[in-house]
């Protein structure tokens, strides 16, 4: 099955960063270490501003300078302690596989997760209300084997999306998209045509029109 959740406003140096800088932020992966609950984040921060937060930042989340990679300007890469995060450690405790994560624009997390069946689901929810995490819970449901988009697809229009490609005006164009993916410019744009001509297509199918 598929799990979607909206934790509200979980850790507050994201909502802060989300805030001040209009940065795109995505939980690449949790982890437990001898030091505690660690997460894998990249941060996109429109502006070339990442080098100038990341020393102020990570310093305050205590988090080791060798555990930061500055990829360019807008883009930095690091493992960070996960104290302040409350859901977190609760999220190891269950069979839940993220698929993604990522920063809304008024700093909430939003996470999505493959899990095993409806049981895991329910008792990891009453958890999370047991422990007063205050969520909003945005799907589940049963993976089927017919998808309108193919999995790179999906991908693609995700995180052009995360990053503002659709906002007006856009946060990033084509050619930062391209540079963010690894994907040429060409390559790109054939995915992003064939996703939304299939995205539109199906809403209209199932619309009956």
């Amino acid at each position: 099955m598929e799990l979607e959740v909206k934790f509200r406003e979980p850790v507050k140096w994201i909502k802060d960063v989300v805030e001040t800088h209009s940065a795109s932020i995505r939980i690449r992966d949790i982890r437990m270490s001898s030091e505690g609950v660690k997460d894998l984040f990249e941060i996109f921060i429109p502006g070339g501003e990442v080098k100038d937060l990341s020393s102020k930042l990570f310093e305050k989340n205590r988090t080791r300078s060798d555990s930061v990679t500055i990829v360019d300007d807008n883009h930095a890469t690091a493992i960070m302690n996960a104290y302040e995060c409350a859901v977190c450690k609760t999220i190891l405790n269950w069979d839940l596989f993220l698929m993604e994560a990522h920063s809304s624009e008024s700093g909430d997390i939003i996470m999505k997760w493959l899990v095993p069946d409806e049981a895991t689901i329910k008792g990891f929810l009453d958890r999370l209300e047991r422990d007063g995490v205050e969520f909003d819970l945005l799907r589940k449901r049963t993976l089927s084997k017919r998808s309108d988009i193919t999995a790179r697809q999906e991908y693609v229009v995700k995180t052009a999306l995360e990053l503002g490609f659709y906002d007006y005006p856009k946060k990033v164009n084509l050619e930062g998209l391209s540079s963010r993916l690894n994907v040429s410019y060409v390559t790109l744009a054939e995915i992003l045509r064939r996703a939304e001509k299939n995205i539109i297509s199906s809403y209209f199918k199932k619309k009956g029109e």
